[in-house]
């Protein structure tokens, strides 16, 4: 009977080892998005540390920021409280400001999130918008925008398309 006990033990602990393991490594993402109406020009100014940044060009009056949040499998595993806690300190205080028909996106500040963090934006922007993205490490794509686009990016592509 004993045995018994503590195979089934020994099983509970596996399963809720493995079920523990998958939410943590759940914990290791997240995403946010914002919404900004515009009326008039718009201007949207990205500056991303890390991550993929789509800019489409679109017949809407609005600036709709979609971002996800990954952080780096080493911490994830090594710290899954610290990952979690970075998540959601950038979804509570998203990188981005605005200021009339401008919308800034900047890099993150924390040295800490800057290391372990990544986040990729797609940003859906008026036609007319006029775009800038720098990105330090990651593709750069920049698509149905009429307006003035400048974009570059240290390590990774950069792709604009009609």
């Amino acid at each position: 009977m004993k045995l018994i006990q503590r195979r089934l033990l020994s099983s509970i602990f596996v399963l809720v080892g493995v079920l523990g393991y998958s939410s943590i490594s759940l914990a290791a993402s997240g995403a946010f998005e914002t919404n900004v109406a515009v009326d008039g020009p718009a201007i949207v100014d990205v500056s991303n540390q890390s991550g993929k940044v789509v800019v489409r060009g679109g017949d809407v009056d609005e600036i709709t920021i979609r971002a996800h949040i990954t952080v780096d499998k080493r911490t994830s595993r090594t710290d899954p409280i610290k990952a979690g806690r970075m998540i959601d300190s950038i979804k509570r205080s998203p990188p981005v400001q605005t200021d009339g028909n401008r919308v800034v996106i900047s890099a993150l500040e924390k040295r800490s999130q800057q290391r372990h963090v990544s986040i990729s934006y797609e940003i859906i922007v008026p036609r007319d918008a006029a775009v800038s993205v720098r990105s330090v490490s990651g593709d750069v794509l920049v698509s149905g925008v009429e307006g003035h686009v400048d974009a570059e990016s240290e390590s990774g592509e950069v792709t604009q398309a009609g």
